[in-house]
């Protein structure tokens, strides 16, 4: 398979788009967090339902939690209503193309073949299995999946360009490839730049120089800091006997290279330096030096792409708050966790800091999105609880308490002394004086 076939089945993501099939698409919750509190909480309201159990796999799927999406969408597929319709078809290729991020190919085809036998009425099946087909070097049964899909009547962009890449592969049908390709192009299906290196490759291969150039210069006007195209048509030109053309493509090739290493040279050394400063502010924190561990994280990147940008924050955070400037600490915490939304600390940390500063309405708000992703987190339902207590709902503060010592804490003993006083508030006083009798045991030094 060529390096092109391998970067087009990135690209064409965008012709099926994770669970997003064309049409289907509706507006989320900003946060994705609270999007996936959203899509629990329906679950629990009807778990026998196919919709509430895929906007879940979804959810989960936004935020890159691949397993839990994974079986998501598995109980999801077991619940799926009689009929083909796109929701249907997207509990389907929504995990698939989750198993090709993840290197098991085979165990995505498996599952696309399992929609193509259901008949589903997308396009999108068949485009993203004969694609995968196709990277793992079956052409033929590439085209026999485009072949399925004109025989359910099924036509889209994405459909002619799959039938063009596979087609390319056999030397001799490179001419009906092109047919197909130039249609992909003028449909816009698909990257362009990938298609036009495709399509170059085919005419070069049978000789076509100059048309094959016109694609390579079309595809270096689309991604002029791209190495690749540089170095196609570089080969292409000196193949054409433009040599002095050749050498200037080639030329730009080895400087976009040499670019690219440059700046994950410089990339790498910035990691490394806020690296070796995070840990000597932790070193520092650790030792109780906490104004030489907040200046020592001052002026450190926090908007890495890597995990260290929100190791600042939060670290940061945590200092903050033990010096006593909370409203920074909820700030900090908040930065850390819009950098990495799908750590369950960052919510649980800004929860707590906001409620030390009274701001109670957003504690709760935090906490829940930490349940989310977290629904066994005792410390989180312990802190609603508190807010609920607070706030007189003392019901609701008696659930809350229950869960946490469900969820871990049993042997947390100022929980369990408030949750006596809940429970007797409650008129619940034999409930209330076992766990004030656990209370004085903890106290004492003895488990319950």
């Amino acid at each position: 398979m060529s390096g092109t076939a391998v970067l087009l089945l990135v690209v064409t993501s965008t012709v099926a788009p994770g669970w997003a099939v064309p049409g289907q698409v509706e507006p989320a919750p900003r946060d994705p967090v609270e999007a996936l509190a959203q899509a629990r909480a329906a679950v629990e309201r009807a778990p026998s339902e196919f919709e509430p159990a895929l906007s879940l796999a979804r959810a989960l799927l936004t935020l890159e939690r691949t397993g839990d999406a994974l079986a998501a969408f598995a109980r999801a597929r077991e619940l799926e209503p009689e009929g083909a319709d796109d929701e249907v078809a997207s509990a389907y290729l929504a995990p698939a193309l989750l198993l090709r991020d993840l290197d098991r190919t085979g165990e995505a085809i498996r599952l696309l073949e399992e929609a193509a036998t259901r008949a589903l009425g997308s396009s999108d099946v068949y485009e993203q299995l004969a694609l995968l087909r196709l990277s793992d070097g079956q052409a033929d049964q590439a085209l026999a999946a485009v072949s399925a899909a004109a025989a359910e009547n099924l036509e889209s962009p994405g459909l002619d360009l799959v039938h063009g890449l596979a087609l390319a592969r056999d030397p001799d049908r490179r001419v009906e490839a092109l047919g197909y390709l130039e249609r992909a192009l003028d449909a816009g299906a698909g990257d362009v730049v990938v298609v036009h290196l495709e399509a170059a490759e085919a005419l070069a291969a049978g000789g076509h120089f100059p048309e094959a150039v016109d694609h390579l210069r079309a595809a270096a006007e689309s991604a002029p800091d791209e190495p690749e195209v540089f170095y196609r048509l570089g080969r292409t030109l000196a193949a054409a006997g433009d040599r002095e053309a050749a050498r200037a493509a080639l030329e730009r090739h080895r400087s976009l290279v040499e670019a690219r290493e440059r700046a994950a040279e410089a990339e790498r050394l910035a990691s490394a330096e806020t690296a070796s400063a995070l840990s000597d502010a932790q070193r520092l924190a650790e030792a109780g030096d906490l104004e030489a561990a907040l200046e020592r994280l001052a002026g450190l990147p926090g908007r890495s792409a890597d995990s260290l940008g929100a190791d600042v924050h939060s670290l940061r955070a945590k200092v903050l708050f033990s010096i006593g400037r909370v409203d920074e600490a909820a700030a900090s915490a908040a930065e850390a966790r819009q950098l990495e939304p799908n750590r369950v600390e960052h919510h649980y940390l800004e929860g707590m800091f906001l409620h030390t500063g009274e701001r109670t309405e957003d504690a709760a708000g935090a906490l829940e999105r930490a349940l989310a992703l977290d629904p066994g987190l005792g410390e989180a339902h312990a802190l609603l609880g508190m807010i609920a207590a607070e706030a007189g709902r003392p019901a609701e503060a008696a659930e809350r308490m229950g869960r946490a010592i469900e969820h871990g804490l049993d042997g947390n003993a100022p929980l369990r002394f408030n949750y006596a006083r809940v429970l007797e508030s409650l008129g619940r006083s034999e409930e209330a004086a076992v766990q004030m009798e656990v209370f004085e045991r903890l106290r004492a030094g003895s488990r319950p």
